[in-house]
């Protein structure tokens, strides 16, 4: 029972707590007189610079939405206190909670979406990443077509999300759409300066990330200058930090100290000691590789005291902790080496459960004899490389079958092919008019439709009849874009008649005997020309009036059960 209880206190009093503190907060007499627009550029103009003006001006919007019974304004003033509350690391679910509680029976191009977005952003600043996505996702459906902004600023958050967890190569394309479209918005009447430059922000973190420094340098000198020309500095101390982080990897050592410190103070200001703890942990990487151990120590010692403030252990700091194990295993300082040791297994556990990381090109040198002996990291490692060998083998066996069956396959085709070539060659020896029989037409191939006898007067049927004759003896069949209209037109009749004679006396529709008089043609012709086998599939196929080699190839195999290229081989090869 008292468990019960306990347990309905400790989700009533956070709602009393966040309920007292909106009535009790009073608007400033400074703020009294100014109008929503002009607190909306307020919060704007200290939105992550100075977190508690922030908040500050977020409240006197909810409190004004409130007395004015404004609902725009109430909705936005609950988005952006949960924002900054996120931002300085306190609870802001209580106001992203009461947000979708009010928004999600409306139906506007922000709300409800808006209302998940916050909710997302706040898990994702306390590495609840799963639960982050999933409220994206859900504000993912419910701007879909609605609003093109919210739709690629998910894009972004999603992008944010496969950062900490590794992945990327997939952040880089997401944070490369979102610039993109900021990017095309700009120079509209559209614009959003700082979604903008926070793209630019973003794909420089990216690249960073992907160990394109000198294009995230780039990008982000790219986002200083933008920040200059629009006069708006949230993302600047971060633009200069992207700048300290390339200049590292690419060994500016002196720039890359000089960045850092610029933005030292602004950081420790607006409490990020996220960032802060990252700041410190270059500094230190810094000082080590210029030689100067003892500001590395001091600077490593920094990272790891807000590393545990903010409880965010970035996988790229995880160095510093084995630097200040080494450091203190030289000095013989038994007591600090373990206690460093075992908070570098605590930022392990917060970087694989909390972020889901896996660290692929760290490799770890400090573990303790009960968790990991030197034997069984052998055997492990044995192990994994012995299954990815028999995967190896067993993927590599699967494709050596599947090339041998088509290998096969291709070889059964071939001889058929040559076969059939020796077949029309004899047959076509034997008669001058090719008729081959395995392939004649039969009633059965002439389409429902077409087979009408009889219906065509027989004095009708002589005279389109000998006009055939005339239209064989001529060749006229070699000419390209012979359709049935078009001959009917020709020898003076309709369609439907010269259809229907076609069926009747040939046996077959009109496209199969006007395929048969040209492949009979050029099977004549190249039994008896040997110039013409010289010619290309393409060159002939265009003599006798196909369109194309495909459709040529098509037809010759359908009559013949072989492919004009066999064809003329076994030709030259019997000329030799």
């Amino acid at each position: 029972m008292k468990y019960f209880f306990l347990l309905f206190l400790s989700i009533l009093l956070p709602s009393l707590h966040f309920s007292q503190s909106i009535k009790e907060f009073q608007i400033p007499d400074s703020l009294k007189n100014r109008n929503f627009s002009q607190l909306q550029n307020d919060y704007d103009r200290v939105f992550r610079i100075d977190n508690n003006k922030g908040e500050l001006y977020a409240n006197t919007i909810l409190k004004k939405a409130k007395q004015e019974k404004n609902k725009e304004f109430l909705y936005d003033g609950y988005y952006k206190i949960a924002h900054i509350k996120g931002l300085k690391s306190e609870n802001g679910h209580p106001y992203a909670d009461t947000l979708i509680t009010l928004t999600k029976n409306i139906d506007t191009n922000l709300y409800p979406a808006k209302a998940y977005i916050i909710k997302g952003i706040l898990f994702n600043y306390s590495f609840k990443y799963n639960e982050a996505l999933d409220q994206y996702i859900e504000a993912q459906k419910l701007s879909r077509n609605k609003n093109t902004d919210q739709f690629y600023y998910i894009k972004k958050l999603i992008g944010i999300l496969k950062i900490e967890t590794g992945e990327n190569k997939e952040a880089l394309s997401l944070f490369a759409e979102y610039y993109n479209y900021e990017k095309r918005k700009i120079n509209s009447k559209e614009k959003d300066i700082k979604s903008y430059i926070g793209s630019i922000f973003s794909l420089s973190n990216a690249y960073n990330k992907n160990k394109d420094y000198k294009s995230s340098k780039l990008y982000a000198n790219l986002g200083i200058s933008e920040c200059k020309k629009y006069k708006d500095c949230t993302h600047y101390p971060y633009l200069i930090m992207s700048v300290g982080i390339a200049d590292y990897y690419l060994k500016n050592y002196p720039a890359s100290s000089y960045n850092f410190l610029k933005i030292e103070k602004q950081l420790l200001k607006n409490e990020d000691y996220s960032n802060l703890s990252i700041l410190y942990y270059y500094l230190g990487k810094i000082n080590n590789e210029i030689g100067k151990e003892e500001q590395a120590v001091s600077y490593f010692t920094k990272s790891d005291s807000l590393s545990f403030t903010s409880n965010d252990f970035e996988p790229v700091a995880r160095n510093g902790y084995e630097m200040l194990i080494d450091y203190y295993k030289k000095k013989g300082d038994k007591e600090n080496q373990l206690k460093y040791i075992n908070k570098l297994f605590h930022a392990d556990s917060i970087i694989n459960n909390s972020k889901q990381y896996l660290s692929k090109e760290i490799y770890k040198k400090y573990d303790t004899p009960i968790l990991l002996e030197q034997k069984e990291d052998l055997i492990t490692d044995l192990n994994n490389k012995n299954k990815l060998l028999y995967g190896v083998l067993a993927f590599g066996f699967v494709i050596i079958f599947i090339l041998v069956y088509i290998y096969r396959e291709n070889k059964k085709k071939i001889k058929e092919y040559q076969r059939q070539a020796e077949l029309l060659l004899e047959k076509s020896q034997e008669t001058s008019s090719l008729s081959i029989q395995e392939n004649k037409i039969t009633e059965g191939d002439i389409p429902k439709e077409e087979k009408v006898k009889n219906i065509i007067s027989g004095e009708k049927r002589e005279d389109i009849k000998s006009k055939l004759t005339a239209f064989e003896i001529s060749k006229d069949f070699l000419q390209k874009n012979i359709t049935v209209e078009s001959l009917a037109k020709t020898l003076g009749t309709n369609r439907d008649y010269l259809s229907k004679s076609v069926n009747e006396i040939k046996g077959k529709n009109f496209s199969q005997y006007l395929n048969e008089l040209r492949i009979n043609y050029i099977v004549e012709e190249l039994n008896n020309n040997e110039k013409i086998r010289k010619y290309t599939i393409s060159a002939i196929a265009d003599d006798i009036g196909f369109n194309n080699s495909e459709s040529f190839s098509n037809a010759f195999k359908k009559m013949t059960g072989t492919l004009p290229s066999y064809y003329i081989k076994l030709l030259q090869e019997k000329s030799k």
